[in-house]
Order: structure tokens, then sequence, then C-alpha cells
């Protein structure tokens, strides 16, 4: 019986492991407070973000495939990149010389 419930909980435990790597991420710099609009290549389903004042932003949890990825803003070139399980894609948008930050607002 001991044997058993071991061998349950392991494979609920490998099953949980499993499931928590069937998204992927895509991480990078972009302009603070910029609107980031990623778009599954395959299915056309778009998504949006927003990057942090200090310009970082995450895109998650993304299905494995591949995306479009651009920064809201006119000017900005689109990329293509590929998100895999488990895996973060890097993808800098706004080069760190153009990149600008957003202010905090005043809390008056």
């Amino acid at each position: 019986m001991r044997t058993l419930i071991f061998a349950l909980n392991t494979l609920a435990l490998g099953g949980a492991a499993m499931a928590a790597e069937t998204t992927g991420s895509i991480a990078g710099t972009a302009d603070g407070g910029a609107q980031i609009v990623v778009t599954n290549v395959a299915t056309g389903e778009v998504s949006g973000y927003m990057a942090k004042c200090d310009g970082t932003y995450r895109a998650e949890p993304l299905k494995p495939g591949r995306y479009q990825i651009v920064e809201g803003v006119a000017g900005h070139a689109i990329r293509t990149v590929a998100v895999e399980a488990g895996k973060e894609s890097q993808v800098d948008l706004a080069p760190e010389s153009r990149r600008t930050k957003c202010q905090a607002k005043d809390s008056k």
C-alpha cells in the first residue's frame, strides 16, 4: 500500500512539474511605459503588455510558437521570435541610446 501511495504521489508531482513547463515568455527592454503588442503568428491571438518605467517588460504566459512583437510607438520595427516551453526569449525593442523612461506621477 505504501508503495502505491508513493508511486501516485510521484506521478502527481511529476505531472505538476510538467504542467508548469507548458508555457514560455518574452522579456526585454523598451521605452518606459510603452505598450507592447504580442501576436501569435499561427493563431492571430493578440496580447498587450506595458513596459515598466525603467523600460523592462515581460510577456507571459505564452504558448510555444512564433510571435511578432512590437512596441506600440510609430517607428519601431516588428520583431519575430520563437517561444519555447519553460524558456524566456530575450527581445530588446528600444536601443539603450534611444530608450526613454516614464516619470513617476506626482502624488499631490
